[in-house]
């Protein structure tokens, strides 16, 4: 999984080679349509739970928690023909783009704000501009990145939750598998999810640390987001235009919570 995702030329923001750039809103959602999964902060956890799975991924920076977007490789089901979301909660990372924070490789404590150069809504013309004639940044462009540090700041917690659930040895690595009625198979590999045996086994100490940091309730929106890979399911018949050759019953489901679907 690539870190950035759908962030295709990425450059530092500055205000002197930036001055002139404006940027036009697109009406459509199209950057993110070969994604099939995207980082998620603590914070999102129970508006995410409501409409996607929630599994993690292992990224060279470690454990990350995703919103599962489909079930094969470069296939955004939540994106329809006209570029539209269909969902009526948009990640986070989806909506903080073209901008991004990225780390200093001369200063790690250090994070630089960034912007996808390629994204089609930049132009010298029309739009929102980024900085005013002085070079100072616009309250247009403040507040953009007002969300991007927004989102920064959510990052070091949610490794926390995620080291945590680790190291309590709460996973179990998650093997999906759909198959439609013309024989055709999707499988995803490498996924992990929380193993609610696990959960139930941990002592009263581990267990009242969770709750008292907040953590339960989110463990527990994790486990019943996976109710969502029927959606996933229904999605990915619909969208091959078929119907699923079994449909996922709450025993499947029980699997996914488990370690594997079938």
């Amino acid at each position: 999984m690539k870190t950035l995702l759908f962030y295709d030329s990425v450059v530092v923001l500055n205000r002197d080679t930036h001055r002139d750039l404006h940027l036009k809103p697109q009406d459509n959602l199209r950057f993110a349509a070969s994604t099939n999964c995207v980082p998620l902060a603590l914070v999102e956890f129970g508006d995410v739970a409501r409409e996607y799975p929630i599994v993690f991924a292992r990224l060279p920076g470690g454990l990350v928690p995703v919103a599962l977007l489909g079930l094969r490789d470069a296939e955004n089901l939540y994106l329809n023909d006209e570029g539209k979301w269909d969902a009526r909660y948009v990640p986070a990372f989806v909506r903080r783009y073209p901008f991004v924070a990225v780390q200093d490789n001369t200063a790690p404590d250090k994070l630089l704000v960034c912007m996808d150069e390629q994204f089609p809504g930049f132009n010298k013309e029309e739009g929102e501009r980024l900085f005013d004639e002085n070079g100072a940044e616009t309250p247009f462009l403040k507040n953009a990145l007002a969300f991007v540090q927004g989102y920064q700041n959510e990052a070091q917690r949610t490794a926390e939750f995620c080291r945590e659930v680790e190291q309590l040895g709460l996973l179990n690595e998650m093997s999906a598998m759909a198959e439609l009625k013309d024989g055709r198979k999707f499988r995803l590999d490498g996924l992990w999810v929380i193993d609610e045996a696990k959960l139930q086994s941990l002592s009263a100490a581990a267990a009242v640390d969770l709750f008292r940091r907040g953590w339960m309730g989110l463990v527990y929106a994790q486990l019943l987001s996976l109710g969502h890979l029927r959606v996933l399911l229904d999605r990915t018949a619909q969208r091959s235009g078929e119907a699923p050759a079994a449909p996922a019953d709450d025993a499947a489901v029980a699997a996914a919570e488990s370690g594997s679907v079938h």
